[in-house]
């Protein structure tokens, strides 16, 4: 019998064009670097859960804004604006006469009693001691919304934007508009890296500083970049810096003036496939060290790690991810859901989804030696191991794995076992499956695991023979 040989572990989803060149895909997990010290360099873990935080009463939609504020986190939720505190209870602030599906943009600036601004679909609100709709006659419409040096700032129609009073939301001037105009596109949204103003059209990236100048808005603009924006709700912070899906349909992350590429072929197919590319709706956040940007539609979620690259999520029983906003408030990550009013608290000890499961899956690249066919002895399967609950459900006490193959390249899994990790205490479990069969094209293997445990996976080894062609 041939000696276990180390399979590649991939730390990211990349599948090839077609299914033959390789499915590789790391679905609710993620990367992280162990180092030479460990028994292996790096491992796959699952991604973190989610346990009710707070549910907003009498809201039949879901989450579409949330920001942290002196200690609250304010949401709108349908049409309405939301306080909730680090107790999880929650106060509605007001209703508003806003479009129920357009993107909704919100803001705060310095003031001791802070604004907090909101934008949807032309529409403005704020919120400084009650919810009030901003009716200065000289406010444009607003499309998108953002903050410099107090100053709230609308992006607009055509190629205009407009600037407001220094930490007062409420007044506006006529003249204190500017147009983006070194290229003819217009607004799609505007954004602030620190504390420099982004237009971003769709075809360009103008950048403004604030100037102090007597005229007009007071800012100047710096440079311009020939990269534009596909979708509005795609730009988020990452990493000190914004990522967005620029208009040639591949996602950037501005580095300078400049945009890095850092989508794979895979997440440009999957953009490229929507309709309406509009629909692209981002959030970011951070965690143990980790800088998540996600882009998502009905359709496919993926999430990409500052670290280690993309990967995808999903929530069970769907193929994307239920979750629209991700904000830090009250130590915590927490998280919005795109289909119903709840907030959930996301973290390593949630091993669900607030009682729905959690499926960590890892579908390997090929193990092939075409044009021979190999023959798949045996395959041992590195993971924690000993982690049964002890008490609970019967899948948690003595929890499994699924491993699946497929000998036609991934089009069709053909083969199905399931695995112990090992009650409670039982370190020393064996994870191994034995006499897989032969295949001409190779075997591509997908691991899966939906109990409420620990999981975590180190390697897997093949006891692999190549046969005669």
């Amino acid at each position: 019998m041939p000696n276990p040989i180390p399979l590649s572990l991939n730390a990211k989803s990349a599948p090839a064009r077609f299914q033959q060149g390789g499915t590789a895909r790391l679905v609710n997990g993620f990367a992280e670097t162990i180092g030479e010290e460990g028994r292996v360099t790096f491992a796959l873990y699952c991604a973190d859960g989610l346990q009710g935080f707070a549910r907003l009463e009498g809201i039949a939609t879901g989450i579409r804004a949330a920001l942290e504020v002196d200690g609250a986190l304010y949401v709108v939720a349908g049409t309405q604006l939301w306080k909730i505190q680090s107790n999880g209870i929650s106060t509605s602030l007001g209703s508003m006469s806003i479009s129920g599906s357009a993107q909704v943009y919100m803001v705060r600036n310095r003031r001791s009693t802070p604004d907090v601004t909101i934008a949807c679909d032309g529409v403005m609100y704020n919120y400084r001691t009650s919810l009030q709709q901003v009716t200065d006659a000289d406010l444009l419409a607003p499309l998108s919304l953002t903050v410099v040096d107090g100053i709230v700032i609308i992006g607009t129609v055509d190629n205009k934007w407009q600037a407001g009073e220094i930490d007062d939301a409420l007044s506006w001037d006529a003249l204190s508009f500017e147009r983006a105009d070194a290229s003819p596109d217009p607004v799609v949204r505007v954004f602030n890296r620190q504390n420099e103003l982004m237009i971003l059209g769709t075809l360009t990236c103008e950048f403004w500083a604030n100037a102090g100048l007597a005229d007009g808005t007071g800012f100047a603009r710096t440079t311009v970049m020939d990269l534009g924006c596909l979708s509005a709700n795609s730009v988020a912070r990452l990493d000190q810096t914004v990522a967005w899906v620029a208009h040639d349909r591949t996602v950037r992350l501005l580095q300078g003036y400049s945009g890095q590429r850092i989508s794979t072929p895979a997440v440009e197919r999957d953009i490229e496939a929507l309709a309406d590319k509009r629909t692209i709706q981002a959030t970011s956040w951070t965690r143990d060290g980790h800088s998540y940007y996600q882009i998502s539609t009905d359709k496919w979620t993926w999430v990409y790690d500052s670290q280690y690259g993309w990967s995808n999520r999903e929530s069970y029983g769907r193929s994307s991810w239920r979750i629209s906003t991700v904000t830090e408030a009250f130590g915590k990550v927490i998280a919005g859901d795109r289909d119903s009013p709840n907030l959930y608290e996301m973290g390593q000890s949630f091993a669900d989804e607030a009682g729905d499961p959690l499926i960590f899956s890892v579908t390997l690249p090929p193990v092939s030696a075409y044009p021979h066919p190999v023959t798949l002895h045996a395959l041992h399967i590195d993971v924690e191991r000993g982690v049964g609950t002890g008490t609970g459900n019967a899948q948690d006490i003595n929890p499994e794995i699924m491993l699946e193959w497929s000998k036609d390249g991934g089009a069709t899994f053909v083969g199905t076992r399931t695995l112990t990790l090992g009650q409670q205490g039982k370190r020393l479990t064996r994870v191994v499956a034995r006499r897989l069969g032969q295949s001409l094209l190779g075997f591509t293997l997908r691991i899966s695991c939906s109990a409420k445990v620990a999981r975590a996976l180190y390697g897997v080894y093949a006891e692999i023979e190549k046969d005669a062609a």
